[in-house]
Parts: structure tokens; C-alpha cells; sequence
């Protein structure tokens, strides 16, 4: 009986102190860290780099199109029923190749921003967690699809993050 009261007690007074215990938390956005910090810089500068090229040959094209277009309206009364709508399947064509270039050109920015940010997400996943220890954090919650919908001023983290990133990054690591 003396043991299970020194138990109950001793329970008591553990999950008594734990409840005082200073619990510290923080968030931060992580789309935020990334556009913000040297590494995700770096990141957007390479794929401006890689992507501008095809972007502008990809609006040349659209341009084209708009063109044609604007011929098509102002040359339909103009041509007979056949070439009318020889001019029109030609157009159609022109239209759905367009747009398969851009759903490629989504499709490989995707993949580059994918293969070139993944490196960047681990680094400022670790440098949170270091920052959350070195700081005391309880717990670290990151904005955007977390649901959370008030943070008090100075819970915001991600200033900090961005910081330690670039110390990081200036030091070569």
C-alpha cells in the first residue's frame, strides 16, 4: 500500500512540475525562408538561368498563335469553305502543339525546382532543428498548410532561420 501512495505521489509531483515548465514555441514559413536565404537565391538564379530561354521562345510562340488568329478573324469571310477550313485545323494544330510545349515546360521547371530545392528544404529543416535546441523551442510548427491561424508577435521564427541559413552559407558549408 506504501508503495502504490509513493507511486501515486510520485506521479503527481512529476506531471505537476512538467505542467510548469516553460514551454517556448515557434513558427516559420518555409516558403518564405526559401525565396529569402542565399541558398534558395542561388536555387531561383539557376533555374532563371536554365528556364528564361525557353520561356521566351515559348512566348514568341504564343505570339504567333495570337497572330494567326487575328488572320483567321479577318480572312474568314474572305476565303472559301475549303481553305477556310484548311486554315482552321492548321490552327488548331498550331494551338495544341503550343500548349504541349508549355505543359513540358511546366513539367521540366517542376523537376528542376524539385531536384534543385530538395537540398535546400534539408538544410533548412536542419538548421530549424538546431535553432529549436539551441533555443529552448518546445515545438516548431511551420505556416501554410498547418492550420495555424494566430501566432503572437515573436513566435515568428523564419527571420531567424533565414539568417542562420546565410551564416551557413557564407561559411562555405
Amino acid at each position: 500500500m506504501k508503495k502504490v501512495l509513493f507511486l501515486a505521489i510520485a506521479c503527481v509531483l512529476l506531471f505537476h512540475s512538467a505542467a510548469f515548465a516553460e514551454v517556448k514555441i515557434g513558427v516559420f514559413s518555409m516558403q518564405a525562408v526559401m525565396v529569402n536565404c542565399d541558398y534558395g537565391k542561388a536555387v531561383a538564379a539557376k533555374l532563371k538561368a536554365q528556364f528564361e530561354p525557353l520561356e521566351k521562345s515559348l512566348e514568341k510562340e504564343a505570339q504567333s498563335i495570337q497572330r494567326l488568329e487575328d488572320e483567321l478573324r479577318n480572312q474568314d469571310m474572305a476565303l472559301k469553305l475549303e481553305a477556310q477550313q484548311d486554315k482552321q485545323r492548321e490552327f488548331r494544330r498550331i494551338t495544341r502543339d503550343y500548349q504541349d510545349s508549355v505543359a513540358a515546360y511546366r513539367q521540366k521547371m517542376q523537376m528542376a525546382q524539385q531536384e534543385l530545392g530538395q537540398p535546400v528544404i534539408e538544410k533548412i529543416i536542419k538548421v530549424m532543428a538546431e535553432y529549436a535546441k539551441a533555443n529552448k523551442y518546445t515545438a516548431i510548427f511551420e505556416l501554410g498548410g498547418s492550420g495555424v491561424s494566430y501566432v503572437a508577435e515573436g513566435v515568428d521564427i523564419t527571420d531567424n532561420l533565414v539568417e542562420e541559413l546565410n551564416k551557413l552559407k557564407k561559411a562555405g558549408k
